[in-house]
């Protein structure tokens, strides 16, 4: 037993009692935002070594060694950096253990409330026993009866109760991007490898062509051998990068999530208590952090062959050829800053005696289809989904439907239409069949994710929702009240799909766009401010790079936001013409048509 508890204390202090900087044993640690600990002495000379001014007064920018995360020093200097009071605790009881006798040493971590120094108040010294919710700060006895007497104050161990259960629940979800990472890794090896393979039976074709040729073609296969191998490496060096970045990410991820099962495992009350701000921060920033592929599947769908002829002094070439691949969900458009360009423009009748809706009524869709580029028209008044090309000209025959509210090409042809009158959505093929109809009540936006699976906003009064319904009709989650449970929306209206699967929801009452992941955790909101700001979002729409594109109904402009929901800028306005725009799709020649309120189509190029 002796001999495990040595162990397990060596491992502690190699794991965790030592510096990163200078790889010796923590020495006055200070914790940095991002949780990363220095011994206070290495963490000065690191920032006067680094940051740009090469000093470490306050104010001074520098990058976190093991993360490079843009860190401040704070108003007191380096040293107003919190000491990192759990690396103090582990040290303590490291030193405790390795003085242990045989017969003790087996408790020395197991019971280490008898053998470490517990925290205590900064200002007063005391023990902390008491957590002020108003402050979010452990206190002691003195603080609850003078600084914090009209507060609201929780008994210690009740406060570290709830916030490990906080720390458990978002340590899963960082589990889950973690895995995701790593898988997304594996696979940058696993196309490494094919690579590689792939460049030795080239140059193995090539030598055995070569070898039956004339010496004057030898300089050509040469020529080519280097070719084949410059192109390889051009592609193992960009995997290679990705991969780079992915390991960092995985690094920090593996640091993080050991961090707080070392803070679940072995942390005291108050040291859970003290660190739990800076651990629920971090732990937030890293689960919304999403895994990038786009390069991988470039890479992944990119071949090299080389096609020879019998006899030649020239006997091949070269050529790097895309492996037949389905047209994405989601167009590339270009959005350089310059002002859009209308290349056209047409009115649709949404109603027999050609009346227009109001705001408050639910605008009608519109989308492409990625095959032919023509336009699909929801018409809710006429109770009927439309089709035109991109003159204006309507194209046979007309889906008549009770109420259509939204419509969206799948990968098969096939047409999803939100037919809102009857509360039903449907899958109709080219020749106008009914392939699927599924009940659902209150339905409004429809969109699709990568594996099939229907996302589907209701707006039935009392019970505004989003769910992910199978191509069945089983639904499989919903997704309605936050953590708090209280109810996301008012009158979720549109949605669509990222590239990664994220779901984006705009809500025309509540003035807001949401980004939920597929499990139904939101990671981002967006209403705005200033120029940025949101007045009636209706249709939405994601482009290749997972930018969002929301029609600004209130405000008449589009406006394009980050995959994080950022505002970026303004893609259309009131000064390109126009005018209250309810709904937005992209084309497969990177257009972008708009609906406005008045029925009007516009098609931009940007």
């Amino acid at each position: 037993m002796a001999a495990k508890a040595g162990n397990l204390a060596d491992i502690l202090t190699n794991d965790f009692l030592c510096c990163q900087i200078c790889l010796g044993e923590f020495q006055e640690p200070k914790a940095l935002p991002c949780l990363h600990t220095y011994c206070l002495k290495c963490l000065t000379q690191f920032i006067q070594e680094t940051s740009p001014t090469r000093r470490a007064d306050p104010g001074t920018m520098f990058q976190c060694a093991v993360c490079r995360e843009d860190t401040r020093v704070p108003n007191g200097g380096v040293k107003a950096f919190k000491t990192n009071h759990h690396i103090t605790s582990l040290f303590d009881a490291v030193l405790a253990n390795k003085k242990q006798t045989d017969t003790t040493s087996s408790q020395s971590l197991r019971n280490r409330e008898s053998i470490v120094k517990q925290p205590t108040c900064e200002r007063h010294q005391k023990e902390i026993l008491f957590y002020c919710t108003n402050c979010n700060e452990a206190i002691c006895i003195i603080c609850n009866g003078t600084t914090h007497k009209h507060h609201q104050s929780t008994d210690l161990s009740e406060a570290a109760k709830r916030q490990k259960s906080q720390i458990r629940d978002q340590l899963k979800r960082l589990e889950i991007n973690l895995k995701s990472k790593e898988q997304t890794a594996n696979k940058f090896h696993k196309h490494s490898e094919t690579i590689n393979t792939t460049k030795v039976e080239l140059l193995k074709k090539i030598d055995q062509t070569a070898s039956d040729l004339q010496k004057k073609i030898a300089s050509h296969a040469q020529q080519l051998k280097q070719e084949v191998t410059t192109r390889c490496h051009q592609q193992s060096k960009t995997l290679e990068a990705e991969l780079s970045n992915f390991d960092m990410q995985i690094g920090v991820l593996k640091s993080m999530k050991q961090f707080a099962e070392k803070i679940l495992q072995h942390g005291q009350d108050a040291e859970v208590v003290m660190l739990q701000k800076n651990v629920t921060t971090k732990l937030a920033e890293l689960e919304k952090q999403e895994s990038d592929i786009t390069v991988l599947q470039k890479v992944c769908s990119t071949k090299i062959t080389v096609h020879t002829r019998k006899i030649n002094p020239t006997f091949g070439k070269v050529e790097q050829t895309s492996q037949s691949t389905p047209r994405p969900r989601h167009p590339f458009i270009s959005l350089s800053s310059a002002a859009p360009t209308l290349i056209n423009s047409f009115k649709v009748q949404s109603s027999e005696n050609g009346a227009l809706f109001s705001i408050t009524a639910d605008p009608e869709s519109i989308t492409a289809d990625p095959e032919t580029g023509h336009l699909t028209v929801a018409e809710f008044n006429t109770n009927n989904v439309k089709t035109y090309n991109v003159n204006g000209e309507l194209q046979q025959p007309v889906i008549s439907c009770n109420q259509p509210q939204d419509v969206l090409y799948l990968d098969n042809g096939n047409l999803l239409v939100s037919v809102s009158g009857d509360g039903e959505v449907w899958e109709v093929s080219p020749d106008q069949q009914i392939v699927r109809k599924h009940k659902v009540k209150g339905c409004r936006g429809i969109a699709v994710t990568s594996d099939g699976n229907r996302v589907i906003t209701l707006t039935e009064p009392g019970n505004e929702r989003v769910i992910i319904m199978t191509p069945s009709g089983d639904i499989i989650r919903e997704i309605k009240y936050d953590f708090k449970n209280l109810k996301y929306f008012t009158y979720p209206l549109y949605v669509t799909v990222t590239p990664n699967d994220n779901i984006v929801v705009s809500d025309c009452w509540k003035k807001c766009v949401f980004i939920f992941s597929v499990d139904g955790q939101l990671l981002h909101k967006y209403s705005g401010s200033g120029e940025g700001q949101l007045s009636h979002p209706c249709g939405v729409r994601v482009d290749g790079q997972g930018h969002i594109i929301v029609a600004d109904c209130g405000n008449h402009r589009i406006q394009l936001l980050s995959p994080k929901c950022q505002f970026i800028r303004h893609l259309i306005t009131n000064d390109q013409g126009l005018c209250q725009p309810t709904a937005v799709a992209l084309t497969p020649d990177g257009h972008m048509v708009v609906r406005q309120e008045d029925n009007t189509v516009k098609i931009f190029a940007f």
